[in-house]
């Protein structure tokens, strides 16, 4: 049996843009704890530029948000939000590799979290928008996968072997937790629309 797979209906987008713009209200504080943290001036250049594309993000995610009817949450996810501040946070002491040792385990979750959304079927202009997030969210991730191989603790290495274990358990658990946000925003969305 073939299943057709349809755009997402106007409380369902709602509720999909709001979640991914909570990821980028995640990101932006982390990036700038890891820009702090980090000694090597070459390093801090390329998280600040990456950190300007999730700020370009936020505007393109509430922009459309703002489009579509609804009202850009500017708040990260609760509580998990948090947490990859306190991840990236431990990292920080630690020197440059801890740093960015912390930063892909929350690069992780946010890459894949964006090719899963730039997969789904949408409309042509949500369709672009998200799938430029997800070049950018690849590259992030890319970028710093190869900083640690140059650092000797690639994903070859126990040290690279268990940060991408807990970056997947890391990720996985937000996703859970930021799912059940998703889930309630959409009923609220609903319910407002209906009313």
């Amino acid at each position: 049996m073939l299943v057709e797979r349809t755009a997402p209906d106007a409380a369902a987008l709602q509720a999909e843009l709001t979640d991914l713009l909570q990821l980028e209200h995640d990101a932006l504080p982390a990036y700038s704890v890891a820009i702090m943290a980090l000694h090597d001036a070459r390093l801090r250049e390329e998280l600040r530029a990456h950190r300007a594309d999730h700020e370009r993000h936020v505007e393109d995610l509430s922009a459309l948000i703002r489009a579509r009817g609804g009202i850009p949450l500017r708040l990260p996810h609760m509580p998990t939000g948090l947490f990859k501040l306190a991840v990236q946070a431990a990292g920080a002491p630690g020197g440059d590799r801890a740093v960015l040792l912390a930063f892909v385990s929350n690069e992780w979750q946010s890459q894949e979290k964006y090719a899963r959304h730039a997969a789904r079927p949408h409309d042509p202009e949500v369709a672009a928008l998200l799938r430029r997030h997800a070049d950018d969210e690849a590259r992030h991730y890319a970028w710093a996968l190869d900083a640690l191989e140059a650092m000797g603790c690639g994903t070859g290495t126990p040290v690279g072997r268990m940060t991408k274990a807990f970056a997947r358990f890391h990720g996985s658990t937000a996703d859970a937790v930021e799912a059940a946000g998703r889930v309630a925003l959409e009923t609220v969305v609903r319910t407002l629309r209906a009313a």
